[in-house]
């Protein structure tokens, strides 16, 4: 476990999946990320790779080899190392392992960077291929912010740019029928996650803002070359998660072949990518 902190906030992250698990605002003496529940969430912040979402047949095709995945991928189980720290600032790293490989073929390293100033975090998620070979990959991160949404009803998510969507999930699938509507206001309503998550596309470097029912902004997340982001919740929880993603879950009908799976990434031998999000709360929030 590893605590960063400035004269504002302090964070905290833990070896196992490299995840945030407490964002303590001094200011306000509060705990700005969602807390375990076993009976809602029982995680914070994970990280999301080599997939996103769920894989209707367990697993994906590649180099001619059905290769089995658990939703989300595997990275929210693999131990994270330091590679750098300072007062406000942390880095760490995980590889594949022989084991990790045994999962998905190829040789890789994700960097994450935690980052503390004024006003919130920014975190940079950075993937790495370290084979000789194209890495097919998603990836994304999954944080819940404790806010009072089942508790005080009239919460909405603004989008700045517009994005495509919304995109319902059922039974943890995603079909867009190619859907082009564009909006920039999604009202979070009691019903709004009952069948699942909200998926939107079209967000790369958006600006995302959670406004209370008397309009009071409580957090702003800005993205950077994610190209998906998905709304989450459990009904009846005051959580909500805001999660951006290069990747989604799969479609009713996918057929199990990395290379038609949608939102895949294709990273060439010897590259990297590097996925920011900023995150800025409000004092009054």
């Amino acid at each position: 476990m590893w605590t960063v902190e400035n004269e504002h906030f302090t964070a905290t992250v833990r070896a196992s999946g490299g995840e945030l698990v407490s964002l303590w605002h001094k200011q306000m003496r509060t705990e700005r990320l969602w807390q375990p529940q076993a009976a809602v969430w029982n995680h914070t912040a994970t990280q999301l790779f080599p997939v996103v979402g769920r894989l209707i047949h367990d697993g994906l095709w590649l180099d001619g080899q059905f290769w089995p995945l658990p939703a989300h991928g595997f990275l929210r189980e693999q131990t994270f190392y330091c590679v750098d720290q300072s007062p406000d600032r942390l880095t760490l790293e995980a590889c594949s392992t022989p084991q990790a490989r045994k999962q998905w073929p190829r040789r890789w390293r994700v960097r994450l960077a935690f980052a503390l100033e004024a006003s919130g975090l920014t975190f940079q998620q950075t993937v790495i291929n370290e084979d000789s070979r194209t890495l097919p990959y998603s990836a994304g991160w999954h944080p819940g912010f404790a806010l009072p949404v089942a508790s005080r009803s009239g919460w909405w998510v603004e989008f700045s740019p517009a994005v495509s969507g919304p995109f319902f999930t059922d039974n943890r699938t995603l079909k867009t029928d190619g859907s082009q509507r564009y909006v920039t206001r999604f009202a979070l309503a009691g019903t709004s996650f009952a069948a699942g998550a909200v998926y939107f596309g079209d967000c790369q470097h958006r600006v995302i803002r959670v406004r209370a029912p008397d309009g009071t902004l409580a957090l702003t997340l800005e993205t950077g070359e994610q190209p998906w982001l998905a709304l989450w919740g459990v009904p009846g929880a005051d959580l909500l998660c805001i999660e951006p993603l290069a990747g989604t879950t799969d479609a009713p009908d996918a057929d199990g072949q990395t290379v038609n799976k949608r939102g895949m990434q294709h990273l060439p031998a010897g590259e990297s990518q590097t996925f920011t999000v900023r995150l800025r709360f409000a004092v009054d929030a």
